[in-house]
């Protein structure tokens, strides 16, 4: 009876130990298991994160150097040349991302082509800063050559107009008389616009060394009361120096030298066909009007 006893408290025993036994693996499994999933999943959260990291940085790196487009030229072709890099990393990082299959090896070559990325955007960006410092100072330098330019040409343009003035000639000395013909062709003064044939206006056009020798056009415009222009035997018509066309009474091309020289120009008709009033007389040299009065026909 007594070896019974002792055979089933062995048994039992046995029993409990092969229990604890069972127990201890069961959880040694489990909590190797639990271990095998945490670490699967901090290497796929892992993996997500540099995945996320690449894609914005591929974006943020694009929008961040095409704000500086169209400052100018040569940062135009930076940026392009600079997209032309970008496109050649994305097609890398997308190949590598479907080439390879090791987690890790593949989330540590992400994060190393990321910091590749972000010095590549760095650099481009060290580039765009100095060009656009050379840029300030080419268009600083643009201004002021731009302003010496301008302040040039309005030196040179006071000089032409100083030296237009100077050249341009002058007449002194007007006289104006009206006169009627007789039957003998004599001309004597008159005074009544009835009985005139002829109004003449004789001056001295003065001396001037700037203007040059040559050839030079005196003319003539004798306005009526009624506004109309006197048009004698030797009609003509000129530009004058506000472009405007203008009928002249008489006209003489006379070869200047520089000095003084006295000529008349004259309105002349057989007919008596003027009006009482105030005649307005405008003498032109070269174009330019040099002298204006009023004659008075009774």
């Amino acid at each position: 009876m007594a070896e019974s006893n002792n055979s089933n408290r062995n048994t039992s025993t046995l029993l409990l130990l092969l229990l604890i036994t069972s127990l201890g693996a069961n959880f040694y499994q489990w909590r190797n298991h639990s271990t095998t999933v945490i670490q699967h999943g901090s290497e796929v959260d892992s993996l997500m994160t540099a995945r996320i990291e690449v894609e914005r940085e591929l974006t943020s790196v694009g929008m961040e150097l095409e704000k500086y487009r169209g400052i100018a030229g040569n940062l135009d072709t930076l940026l392009n040349d600079a997209n032309d890099k970008i496109s050649m990393q994305e097609a890398k990082i997308r190949k590598l991302m479907v080439g390879e299959t090791n987690m890790n090896k593949l989330n540590a070559k992400l994060k190393s082509e990321l910091a590749e990325l972000r010095n590549l955007r760095d650099d481009y960006l060290e580039k765009i800063d100095v060009l656009m410092a050379e840029n300030k100072k080419l268009k600083a330098d643009n201004s002021n050559l731009n302003n010496q330019v301008t302040n040039l040409n309005d030196q040179k343009n006071l000089l032409e107009g100083k030296v237009a003035t100077a050249s341009q000639l002058k007449v002194e000395y007007v006289k104006i008389n009206s006169f009627k013909k007789r039957n003998g062709g004599k001309f004597v003064e008159s005074v009544l616009a009835k009985r005139t044939n002829k109004i003449e206006s004789c001056f001295t056009l003065m001396d001037n060394k700037v203007a040059g020798a040559g050839d030079k056009m005196i003319y003539l415009v004798i306005t009526a009361p009624n506004g109309k222009v006197l048009m004698g035997f030797t009609k003509a018509q000129f530009t004058d120096a506000d472009g405007k066309m203008v009928d002249a009474t008489a006209s003489q091309k006379v070869t200047y030298t520089g000095d003084k020289q006295d000529m008349c120009l004259a309105f002349e008709n057989d007919e008596r066909i003027l009006e009482a009033g105030t005649y307005s007389i405008n003498v032109y040299a070269e174009n330019v009007l040099v002298h204006s009065s009023n004659y008075m026909l009774k």
